[in-house]
């Protein structure tokens, strides 16, 4: 009954609502009018036409005044009587002309600045009177894929049916409902209401949302991409970095609007150029239609255009009502990749300066609805305010397919599987699966080794994971293995239990080189950075965040150290060379207790129930302690490490962004060999931010140690500032970096160690500069050693990629 009560209450609530399509077009030459307003009088609801000039509107019964507008156009109004029964509607606006305003010059002076300074100063009185604001929008974004060639596409198995979808493109399509909150200073919430998108998009991949498409262009800096921001053309900064013209007058709704065009005084300076209107009398913006420069594009986009239309509200305040956003991007690299994008927010239903705004603001950014996923077609039927086109309808249908046939074939082996490893799925439940590269490895210890590892994610509901591996050395004749399980049993609460017996490097959490790159080092160029202990044992840990502000981990490890030889000089080149000695460590048995905390408070995305932080962390303060009993060659003692590190970035506007790592950690008792710190050192001619570049691995060593690093990223900006031929225009980035730390030695670690530690009680420094986004994707490191010079190593190049380590 209860069941039956709500149908019947659903349904009378769709019949009391009318929906109203039409058509908003030019008279004269019937074209149709692109992004007009359409708007009901004397209500917040409102609409906006798209690329054919369509509208959809939902109005509750009664009588209706529906008035439809475009800049440089008559608006008209049609009395409308909503029943229930659907109705059509079409506006013919009608061109209107005005003579330019009279303007009073005087030599030197240009009207437009005139203008724009009185716009300045409106912005700042109304910012004074903007409290806070609500507001529903309905978003939607379209990505097609234009051209893919010049590569493999691996579609698995050799699927003729995917390939077929492959080779004729695709679109990707997005669409949100939300509410929207924002107060001063910069207090902003979205709710997700509704979502859904092409089947080949996860629904919890789609967090498109209405701070996407708001963007205040009268503000003094916008970050539209992830060059340095752009100078806003309605600002002080911006008078001394556009040229300004005013080209005519216009009329929206009866209102006179001033049309000011603006281009960069200066090319090479990340900034806009486009049109503004400007209305008569208040000096808000009324509407922008703009793109960014060549200087100020992201990386890959060839274009990137924004066009966003204000109306008046409470005779106050202008308010964006809708926003396109177009782009198009070409990738040239290995594959040949153009696609467009555009973007599209009807935003409506405002409430301005209303105090119970103020109660929706918690750390949740963003939430979204359970149920914005299982919203029907009924329900988007009566809510949608953006009219699908009949290619989005089809990308629909088509992506349905594709999901159709990729979930077929998604586990069915390829050729890539075979060399790369492969991830099988199986609803919830994930396999991975090792390829031919994972299985073979080679160093001076093992000789050549093969090695098989596989995960298990989430098999059953509490158990969130399981990894196992098995390795064998040819030249050791050594078994290895390594097990870890980890379960859930509560939220933010995990539970892991591992044990090992496998050869573990020196440093392991700063090693360069990944295993495989470490392989073709030795094979090759007979050169490892590693140096290796065999270790056997048993370790848990729980880490838990109830406060999703202070994540907490602690960790108990009992384990056995093992020295192990260099136990060959094979290589397939330089054969007549030799590999350095694996160095001993100190033999026995260590047991270490552990904890670690930071701080992380930033705002929180609530998707669906599964909670995650968003944004950025710009300070990072982690505290960590350690406690452990070793039993060495029979003698007992002890010893402890606290460290704390800090990490974060200044955003420094048009100078980049500044990036620092701190860290210090001090110790009592005698620590052994394998636990000593050391400064990370660097590979030959192989760049890594946030290690030595011109340090060699553990060429510094101690048991207490304190180090600062330091980078600017300028992106292009130095280059334009100082119009060095060729980089100004060439997209490249620079960095500037410096580096200093320090280790000392005590006597109780001293009497430990197997091998001679060189002590930077001195402090090391180095400085240098990097050159990055060479073809897009490269980075090659400058360094320079300003202390502790020696022979061979007091300079520093090296080339960073995405497969370097």
């Amino acid at each position: 009954m209860r069941l039956l009560a709500f149908v019947l209450l659903f349904s009378s609530a769709a019949l009391a609502q009318t929906t109203v399509t039409g058509v908003v077009l030019e008279r004269g030459s019937g074209q149709p009018l692109q992004f007009a307003s359409v708007r009901v009088e004397g209500e917040a609801t409102g609409s906006t036409t798209d690329r054919k000039g369509r509208f959809t509107l939902h109005l509750d019964k009664g009588r209706h005044v529906i008035i439809a507008s475009y800049i440089g156009y008559t608006s008209e109004r049609k009395v409308v009587e909503s029943l229930g029964s659907p109705l059509e509607l079409t506006f013919h606006l009608l061109e209107s002309r005005i003579e330019m305003p009279e303007f009073v010059v005087t030599p030197g002076d240009n009207p437009a600045l005139a203008i724009i300074k009185q716009a300045i100063e409106s912005k700042e009185r109304r910012k004074e009177r903007l409290l806070n604001y609500r507001l529903t929008s309905h978003s939607k974004l379209v990505v097609m894929i234009d051209k893919l060639d010049g590569g493999i596409v691996d579609v698995g198995a050799g699927n003729a049916r995917m390939a077929q979808f492959s080779d004729s493109g695709a679109t990707a399509i997005l669409e949100t409902q939300t509410d929207a909150f924002w107060a001063r200073p910069d207090r902003y919430k979205e709710i997700i209401k509704a979502r859904k998108q092409t089947a080949t998009i996860p629904s919890r991949s789609n967090i498109l949302i209405s701070s996407f498409f708001i963007i205040d262009f009268s503000s003094d800096l916008l970050q539209l991409s992830d060059r340095a921001k752009v100078v806003g053309p309605i600002s002080n900064a911006g008078l001394r970095n556009y040229d300004y013209t005013l080209t005519g007058t216009t009329l929206l709704d009866g209102a006179r609007l001033h049309v000011i065009t603006i281009k960069p005084l200066n090319e090479n300076d990340p900034l806009l150029e486009g049109t503004l209107y400007i209305a008569d009398g208040s000096f808000a913006l009324a509407m922008v239609d703009v793109r960014l420069n060549q200087a100020a594009k992201p990386t890959f986009f060839k274009d990137l255009r924004f066009r966003q239309n204000f109306r008046l509200f409470e005779n106050s305040f202008w308010m964006p009502t809708d926003v396109v956003v177009d782009a198009s991007v070409e990738i040239s690299m290995i594959v040949n990749l153009k696609m467009r994008i555009d973007g599209f927010s009807v935003l409506q239903d405002y409430v301005i300066n209303d105090d119970s705004t103020e109660t929706v603001f918690d750390r949740t950014r963003i939430k979204v609805l359970k149920e914005a996923d299982e919203r029907d077609s009924l329900y988007w039927s009566m809510n949608q305010k953006l009219i699908n086109s009949d290619q989005e309808l089809d990308a629909y249908r088509r992506a349905d397919s594709m999901k159709a046939i990729f979930d077929e074939t998604r586990n069915d082996f390829a050729l890539t599987d075979a060399i790369f490893g492969k991830s099988l799925v199986y609803d919830r439940t994930r396999v991975t699966l090792p390829g031919l590269l994972g299985l073979y490895h080679f160093n001076r210890v093992e000789g050549h080794a093969l090695a098989f590892s596989t995960s298990v994610v989430r098999p059953i509901t509490t158990l969130e994971r399981i990894r196992a591996g098995f390795g064998y050395g040819f030249q050791d004749s050594k078994l290895k293995w390594d097990a870890e399980f980890a379960v859930e049993p509560a939220d933010r609460l995990t539970l892991r239990v591992g044990g090992f017996d496998r050869l573990a490097p020196i440093d392991e959490g700063t090693s360069m080189l990944s295993e495989f790159n470490t392989t073709v080092s030795n094979l090759f160029t007979k050169y490892d950075d590693k140096d290796y202990f065999r270790t056997m044992g048993v370790s848990g840990s729980i880490s838990t965040d109830p406060l999703l502000l202070l994540p907490l981990t602690v960790t108990v490890i009992h384990q056995k150290y093992f020295s192990v030889p260099k136990s060959t000089e094979w290589s397939i080149a330089r054969r007549s060379w030799n590999y350095r000695p694996n160095p001993p460590v100190n033999d026995g048995t260590i047991t270490s207790f552990g904890a670690a905390i930071s701080f992380d408070d930033r705002l929180l995305f609530d998707n669906a129930g599964e909670i995650r932080r968003f944004g950025m962390r710009r300070h990072v303060p982690t505290l960590r302690y350690e406690y452990s009993v070793m039993d060495l060659s029979g003698t007992a003692s002890s010893f402890w490490f606290l460290s704390f590190s800090l990490n974060g970035s200044f955003d420094l506007d048009r100078f980049g962004a500044l990036s620092y790592r701190l860290s210090a950690a001090t110790s009592s008792g005698g620590v052994p060999t394998q636990r000593i710190l050391s400064l990370t050192g660097s590979v030959p001619y192989l760049a890594d931010s946030w290690r030595f570049r011109t340090l060699q691995p553990r060429e510094f060593g101690g048991d207490r140690r304190l180090t600062l690093f330091l980078e600017n990223d300028f992106g292009d900006q130095i280059f334009r500032w100082l119009h060095i031929p060729l980089l100004e225009s060439s997209g490249f980035g620079l960095r500037v970096f410096a580096s200093a730390g320090w280790t000392d030695l005590r006597s109780e670690s001293r009497m430990y160690q197997t091998v001679p530690v060189l002590q930077s009680t001195v402090p090391m420094y180095e400085a240098g500069f990097s050159v990055d986004r060479i073809l897009l994707v490269f980075r090659v490191d400058f360094g320079w050693r300003l202390s502790h010079f020696h022979q061979g190593r007091n300079f520093f190049v090296g080339i960073s990629t995405p497969l370097s380590f």
